[in-house]
């Protein structure tokens, strides 16, 4: 009766023994199954963060390239308006200076029909077509270039002769034998003039 007494002891303390290993297992496997998911959960995590600043990167390389390309369509729109007006003022500036010929012989024709004392009715005719001419063309920006009494300017007139005066300064345009025109700062053509000349200089 003892013994079997016995038995049932050892038999007792040793299922307490597996059930405690058993326990133990479980739990190892556990905290081992825990220890793989939050290293997978991070892996998950590191993986994203990975893709999210690839296409964010990619996203600034786009925007770059849109700014780059919009940047270079203004340019090239300025620079066709710039080549346009370009090409309309040199137009414009070759008709003009083809018409100034003609400009200059309405001004002779008037002249001489003045100095001949021609008919009224003829003298205002050609005033009138030379006023009606040069208004169109100052409405394209044409200026004239009738100086007098103003000092030589290289870059807008040319001097073409002398006349002695003694109570004028060298140099002083005392005469415009023909009006020369500018397009805005553009010359035309210059204004072809008279310089004064003293004649006290000369006697020195």
């Amino acid at each position: 009766m003892d013994k079997d007494i016995q038995m049932d002891d050892k038999e007792e303390v040793v299922d307490d023994d597996m059930d405690d290993s058993l326990c133990i297992n479980a739990e190892e496997e556990d905290s081992k199954g825990s220890s793989e998911q939050d290293t997978s959960k991070k892996d998950k995590e590191a993986l994203i963060k990975e893709k999210l600043e690839e296409m964010y990167g990619k996203q600034e390389s786009l925007q770059a390239k849109y700014l780059r390309s919009v940047a270079d369509l203004d340019n090239l729109r300025k620079r066709s308006i710039r080549d346009r007006e370009d090409a309309v003022s040199r137009t414009r500036t070759q008709i003009i200076s083809d018409l100034l010929p003609v400009m200059d012989s309405f001004h002779l024709g008037l002249q001489e029909a003045s100095k001949n004392g021609g008919e009224e009715s003829v003298v205002a005719g050609f005033s009138m077509a030379i006023k009606q001419m040069e208004s169109v063309l100052e409405d394209y920006g044409l200026q004239n270039i009738d100086p007098k009494n103003e000092d030589f300017d290289p870059k807008r007139h040319e001097a073409i002769g002398y006349e002695e005066c003694p109570d004028v300064n060298d140099g002083l345009i005392v005469k415009t034998i023909r009006v020369g025109y500018q397009i805005k700062e553009h010359l035309v053509r210059p204004a072809s003039v008279i310089l004064s000349k003293n004649q006290s200089t000369d006697d020195s």
